[in-house]
């Protein structure tokens, strides 16, 4: 496939999945209201109105049947196996079926990580996961297949589930703000898209799943930007994570690209777990101490603090993209460290206005 056809397919998933998504959004707010599955305000929750979830339902069906019909017209053969397609498929069904158990009647921290951990395996078992990672101290790269037994790599299978684990939580956890991992997922699968079609890095299977993801994502963007009409629930909000961290690994493991979408709510996490421990709650116990939950109490308007994240992300992977493995690392480091310069002062001028974090 040439790179002209490549534009155009791309452009032409990415419209589709763009228009299915947006049409199946008030169709999945209607199965949401009918059987209860309504995220009520009150505690951690600032929205000020009961509304529905399911919204990662219709994501989730758009981009299983995208995938299937792009199969078919042979759009994805070549740099995607038969196998991997599938355990991609019976991966996203998983994580929407846990979603909308979770969305109905909520589910204790220790059950919703089993879909999210299942789906992993399920990828995995289909043969997508790492062979090599970048060596940040030469040339070339480190094998981390040292040992094969059947369809078992180790230590790859075991870095690749931890890899999707945290690329799935790090925006899971960021679900508390409108739009917010909405926005970031399309941000993340549209640089995939972007270093997937570039002449040095040329995918065009992984160029259109990309596409797919993107599009769904953000068809269901007018839906889930401030004020929500519709949230992502616990399927979309782990989808959005999950499908990044496989497209990572898909397009050459450019992990590094992903990572300056995460490194933000990666950060965030080990803060605000860091906190916890402090204060001798929990570490996995949901409260109002997240970065975004910082800025609004610092008295950032909501939508600023969604353009903010956005426009960081954005840029760090812009700039990722044109950069070496130690200019990708001083971007990240770089991340890391807004992270906490921003956690800090926010907490002192919501400290200044009287609010609690």
């Amino acid at each position: 496939m040439s790179r002209s056809i490549t534009f155009v397919t791309m452009l032409i998933a990415f419209l589709l999945a763009g228009i299915f998504s947006l049409i199946l959004a008030p169709l999945t707010r209607r199965l949401a209201r009918y059987f209860g599955a309504m995220d009520v305000p009150g505690g951690r929750k600032q929205h000020a109105k009961t509304t529905p979830l399911f919204g990662g339902v219709g994501i989730g069906l758009v981009i299983i049947f995208l995938l299937y019909v792009a199969w078919n017209m042979g759009w994805l053969q070549g740099n995607i196996r038969f196998e991997q397609l599938i355990s991609i498929i019976c991966a996203i069904g998983i994580l929407g079926i846990g979603g909308i158990i979770d969305d109905v009647r909520p589910l204790p921290a220790r059950i919703q990580i089993l879909f999210p951990a299942l789906a992993a395996i399920c990828v995995i078992a289909g043969g997508t996961g790492f062979v090599q990672i970048t060596n940040i101290f030469g040339k070339g790269g480190l094998n981390v297949v040292w040992f094969q037994w059947s369809a078992i790599s180790f230590p790859a299978d075991i870095l690749t589930f931890v890899w999707l684990l945290i690329a799935t939580y790090a925006l899971k956890i960021q679900d508390g703000i409108d739009g917010l991992v909405t926005g970031l997922a399309v941000i993340g699968s549209g640089l995939v898209a972007s270093i997937s079609s570039s002449i040095a890095y040329y995918q065009p299977a992984i160029a259109i799943t990309s596409s797919i993801v993107g599009g769904a994502f953000i068809g269901f963007l007018p839906s889930n930007f401030s004020p929500s009409k519709q949230f992502l629930g616990e399927s979309g909000s782990v989808m959005a994570g999950f499908l990044l961290g496989v497209l990572a690994i898909l397009s050459s493991a450019k992990v590094a690209i992903a990572l300056c979408v995460l490194m933000i709510p990666i950060a965030d996490i080990m803060i605000v777990i860091g906190s916890r421990m402090r204060r001798g709650v929990p570490w996995h116990q949901g409260d109002r101490s997240h970065l975004h939950f910082r800025l609004l109490a610092a008295g950032i308007s909501p939508h600023l603090v969604v353009l903010l994240l956005w426009g960081l992300s954005a840029t760090a992977g812009i700039l990722a993209l044109s950069f070496q493995t130690r200019g990708k690392i001083f971007i990240i480091s770089s991340l890391f460290a807004f992270t906490v310069f921003a956690s800090w002062i926010s907490s002192s001028l919501a400290k200044k206005r009287g609010k609690s974090i």
